[in-house]
């Protein structure tokens, strides 16, 4: 602990010792007793409990004559902002200048919930209670063996806490670890407990490699005393080694777009012969991912498959009219194998070009590419092919995985969903190595499922970044991959390189309604609402018929822009408002539904067992603290613990 420049501060940790401006001598029975006074409840004693601990062998009468000449010798080390020790005619307090010491600090900021500030105060640890100072009396000597070891029982209660919130979203600096990891190891080096909190703090801040080292460290201490590491430790090398994966360099990041006009494509649905909507779940699948990756061209806009394939099923056409469209790519399924494409420009009803291609397993991905270079020439007639040709070729089998694992995700968001996806997209992966897509989509599998979990697993965000990183080395001019580095940064609170993938993602894929709305989503966590908003607004044109994370989305943008009635009916909306559940409490609390908010609060708390309205208000990665709070106070409003 530091103390103010210029004034005295003690410290008793370690060789007890005092800075004053003069550098007087300071006697050492006044480190017992200042210690013994911070160490007592109310940071008092009587006359005769400190006379008796520090003399123990000298009668009542000239101990307390001691401790009249101590108190006389601390007297003058004693400033105009108060004394080590004051006293009254019954007992002693510990006095303003004994608040300065690096125990008062400790004992004080262990219980703060800033985990800054636990961590200064575990680190200003710089050894045992006044080391050197064990006196050949029996009470003395009890008393600061016990003492000595209620406050390691205090650093080690504390240092497992510490180290987790530290790297909670995975994201710590090792060099704080490091720091911890020296003062633990020096108060209590065979304590195999610390080695394995250690081993898994480095784990979840990304940093395998040290992790191992300290493994390896106790391996080898552990050696030289004839033993093995506990089964508890060789379990969490054996999981942090699984957490090891390849990381990509960082790109620079691409200047934002400027929007313009351009012609709206809307793909629709296959059909069958018969004109139903077809159920062939991969033929639905294969032309929702050709519509996706043509968010990458920039002289034409792709409306999201998601409106675009809900319009068809409005018998009326409202729909379908809603959506501004220019031309409309038709599918009809012939047979399970086979489908017939064509290009219709609406203002004419001409069909611009048509053609069928296979969907064996053989000429899947052929036929994707085909079709998408089709569309390009069509309506590109320049395409910026530095970032999209040629299309590598795939592993045929490699493709349909990524395909089934896509369907997978456009179904229910829940977590036997994603993990059945993540299984699809790591075969995809196992086929076909060069796949960057289906990198991506594993990280935003995990990503997912950390959210789903209340973000309490930060293996789970750091196997996300290596995965969107993964991608990115694959494919640098990948918008997929871009969005979940991004993605992944918001979550960790690494708020700049957040920003900067997510122009870059934006860059090469102007016209991705998702992107566009996780970039929005993104600019209100940044301190940014009212810039988050057009990109909202933005988004929900190019799918106007959206999913409930849509919904989701633009409440928590509205909620941060203070628009809490706004936010309510954007809550509103969703079929399922259980993943908004905590923007939808905070907003009517604050919007004055009282009653409707305690409702939502009690759902909230069975969402989040055990959770207080603190945590849960942390959930959400903002980098400004005021929106935190200001979830926070709505959460209690609501009736929240």
């Amino acid at each position: 602990m530091n103390g103010d420049q210029g004034k005295p501060f003690i410290r008793l940790f370690g060789t007890p010792r005092c800075e004053t401006e003069g550098q007087a001598f300071f006697p050492a029975k006044g480190f017992v007793l200042v210690a013994a006074l911070l160490l007592s409840p109310g940071f008092f004693l009587t006359r005769q409990a400190a006379a008796a601990l520090l003399w123990e062998e000298a009668d009542q009468k000239r101990a307390l004559g001691n401790l009249r000449q101590l108190l006389s010798r601390l007297q003058p080390l004693a400033t105009a902002d108060g004394a080590f020790v004051t006293g009254t005619p019954t007992g002693l307090s510990a006095g303003v200048l004994a608040q300065k010491s690096d125990l008062a600090f400790f004992l004080s900021a262990l219980r703060s919930e800033d985990v800054g500030l636990r961590l200064q105060a575990l680190c200003s640890v710089d050894g045992e209670l006044l080391a050197g100072l064990e006196e050949n009396q029996e009470q003395f000597y009890l008393w600061l063996v016990s003492e000595r070891q209620r406050l390691k029982d205090l650093f080690f209660s504390a240092l497992g806490p510490t180290l987790e919130d530290l790297t909670r979203f995975g994201g710590a600096k090792t060099t704080d670890i490091a720091a911890l990891a020296d003062v633990a190891l020096r108060l209590e080096p065979e304590r195999e407990e610390t080695f394995r909190a250690l081993m898994a703090a480095y784990a979840r801040a990304g940093d395998i490699a040290a992790s191992d080292r300290i493994f390896q460290m106790l391996t080898r201490q552990l050696q030289l005393e004839g033993r093995n590491p506990e089964p508890a430790t060789l379990a969490l090398q054996r999981r942090n080694r699984s957490y090891a994966a390849p990381a990509a360099e960082e790109k620079p990041a691409a200047a934002p777009e400027k929007a313009v006009r351009k012609p709206r494509v809307a793909f629709l649905p296959p059909v069958t012969l018969q004109a139903g909507t077809a159920s062939f779940p991969i033929a639905h699948a294969f032309v929702e991912d050709v519509a996706n990756s043509l968010v990458r061209y920039r002289t034409f806009t792709v409306l999201a498959p998601h409106s675009s394939f809900a319009s068809a099923e409005d018998a009326s056409g409202r729909l379908y009219q809603s959506l501004r469209a220019d031309y409309r790519v038709r599918s009809t399924l012939i047979e399970p194998t086979r489908l017939s494409i064509s290009l219709i420009e609406e203002e004419t009803a001409e069909v611009v070009w048509a053609l069928e291609v296979a969907l064996d397993a053989e000429q899947v991905h052929a036929a994707f590419r085909l079709l998408s270079k089709q569309i390009a020439a069509a309506l590109a007639e320049q395409i910026e092919r530095l970032q999209v040709d040629p299309f590598r070729p795939h592993d045929a089998n490699a493709y349909q995985r990524l395909l089934a694992g896509q369907h997978l995700l456009r179904g229910k968001c829940d977590l036997p969903s994603l993990r059945r996806a993540r299984a699809e997209f790591r075969r995809a992966v196992e086929l076909d190595g060069r796949m960057a897509t289906a990198r991506a989509r594993i990280a935003q599998t995990l990503q997912l499922e950390w959210l789903m979990l209340g973000g309490g697993d930060p293996h789970l965000l750091h196997r996300a970044k290596a995965e969107a990183e993964a991608s990115l080395d694959i494919d640098p001019a990948s918008g997929m991959g871009h969005w979940m580095c991004a993605v992944v940064a918001l979550y960790r609170r690494d708020f700049d390189t957040s920003a900067q993938r997510f122009f870059e993602a934006e860059a090469l894929a102007p016209n991705s309604a998702d992107l566009l709305l996780q970039h929005a989503d993104a600019l209100a966590h940044f301190g940014q609402p009212d810039a988050a908003w057009p990109r909202f607004q933005q988004a929900i044109d190019l799918n106007p018929i959206a999913p409930d994370i849509y919904w989701w989305a633009g409440a928590s943008i509205a909620f941060k822009r203070e628009a809490y009635g706004e936010a309510v009916q954007l809550c509103r909306r969703m079929e399922n408002d259980e993943p908004a559940l905590r923007v939808l409490t905070a907003s009517l609390a604050l919007n004055g539904d009282l009653e409707a908010a305690r409702q939502c609060g009690l759902r909230l708390q069975d969402m989040y067992p055990g959770m207080s309205a603190r945590d849960i208000s942390g959930l959400s990665p903002n980098r400004d603290p005021a929106i935190n709070e200001r979830f926070y106070h709505a959460f209690r409003t609501a009736g929240l613990p």
